[in-house]
């Protein structure tokens, strides 16, 4: 198949899966407000920042030094199994740090939702190497469907606890897991020669696993800043317009492991710029037409209780140009063996968000909006200076 028909049956599957996704946030907010909605895209916020930290970066260097060849998949599926159950009292301790007022129940809770999370990631990127491109869009995206069934089984309960939620993550994430390691299961007890080590692992995993601790802890900042400041209908106008930034970044994310193999196989610099600069335009268009419409429609037709989500949706698309663009630009570190440029584009986002947050005394939505934008488009800036030195 070609990559072209590859990517459209990536953006359909798992558009679905993100449209699933968005229907939860859209019925929540509709139908028990901001709060309940803010309370549980707080709460996904937090498992996903947990479960990235606890993933060791080992998905993307797993991916790669399997892809390679230097690393056989029943050694990567011993490391992507050590990894989960280390995961399992890393999400508890977090739960005991974070919620000590809740009970010991809900803090194991956490720590399998996290146990899951982490097992899926690490699987669903083996699948990658010896499936068809189906079963890695089809495991991508289940998680998310059966989210959205457990949502709609809450709001006809009219139940929406804290540890509802996590019940549900635990079982969307952990079926994902167990069908996807049911896939690879008759590779698990052969043995083939391997090359890589801890440290090789461990040199292209860290800078993957920063990446991605830098870039969910980044969101959980902004939430709690939001809240802090404003209580919980703000956080969920904030949430809400996060949730809406996501749609046109999420055919990117879609697209990138599919591209992290296509460019391993065939160099694609030249082609990673043009795709960057197209997002870039695509996505800053949006911002514009958003920005005009938030006058006559400033709630985004969710009622009064989001009153100004449509002008923090058009500064945080603004900043989403610029994150479409570093997204795809990562993508080609990666493949070039360079994951640590991502890193420093990281830090030139939380440089930003920092300093934002010690100089802002008054954060409200729009401020934190823009002040998010900025953060965008500094992380950018770091990957146009490597794109541009690399070229020349």
């Amino acid at each position: 198949m070609s990559l072209k028909r590859q990517l459209l049956v990536s953006f359909g599957v798992q558009g679905a899966g993100a449209a699933a996704v968005l229907l939860s946030t859209l019925l929540l907010g509709a139908r028990l407000g901001p709060e309940v909605q803010g309370g549980f895209s707080r709460l996904k916020a937090e498992v996903e920042f947990v479960a990235a930290f606890a993933m060791l970066g080992l998905p993307q260097a797993l991916f790669f030094h399997v892809k390679s060849g230097g690393l056989s998949l029943p050694a990567a599926l011993r490391w992507s199994f050590a990894c989960a159950l280390l995961a399992l009292p890393v999400g508890a301790l977090y739960a005991a740090m974070r919620h000590a007022q809740d009970g010991p129940a809900e803090i194991a809770l956490l720590g399998v939702v996290v146990a899951m999370m982490v097992a899926h990631g690490q699987l669903r990127a083996l699948l990658l190497v010896r499936e068809r491109t189906a079963w890695f869009n089809v495991m991508t995206a289940l998680p998310q469907w059966l989210v959205l069934a457990g949502v709609l089984y809450v709001l006809a309960r009219g139940d929406a606890a804290a540890r509802g939620w996590l019940v549900l993550f635990a079982l969307a994430f952990g079926i994902a897991a167990s069908i996807s390691w049911w896939r690879l299961r008759d590779v698990a007890g052969r043995t083939a020669q391997t090359r890589v080590g801890w440290r090789e692992l461990g040199h292209y995993g860290a800078a993957a696993w920063l990446t991605a601790a830098l870039s969910t802890a980044a969101v959980l900042l902004a939430q709690r800043w939001v809240e802090g400041a404003q209580g919980s209908a703000a956080l969920g106008r904030f949430t809400m317009a996060m949730t809406l930034v996501q749609v046109p970044l999420t055919p990117i994310s879609y697209a990138a492991p599919l591209l992290l193999r296509r460019w391993m196989e065939q160099p694609g610099a030249r082609a990673s710029r043009r795709a960057a600069a197209a997002v870039f335009v695509l996505i800053a268009v949006v911002a514009i037409v958003v920005g005009a419409s938030a006058q006559a429609w400033p709630d985004l037709g969710l009622g009064a209780a989001y009153d100004g989500a449509t002008a923090a949706l058009a500064v945080l698309l603004a900043g989403g140009a610029a994150e479409a663009a570093s997204r795809v630009l990562t993508v080609q570190a990666s493949a070039q063996g360079l994951p640590w440029v991502a890193v420093r584009a990281e830090i030139a986002r939380w440089s930003v968000l920092l300093i934002g947050w010690a100089t802002i005394s008054i954060p409200s939505l729009l401020a934190v909006s823009v002040l998010w934008a900025a953060a965008a488009w500094a992380a950018a800036l770091v990957f146009a200076l490597q794109a541009r030195a690399a070229s020349s």
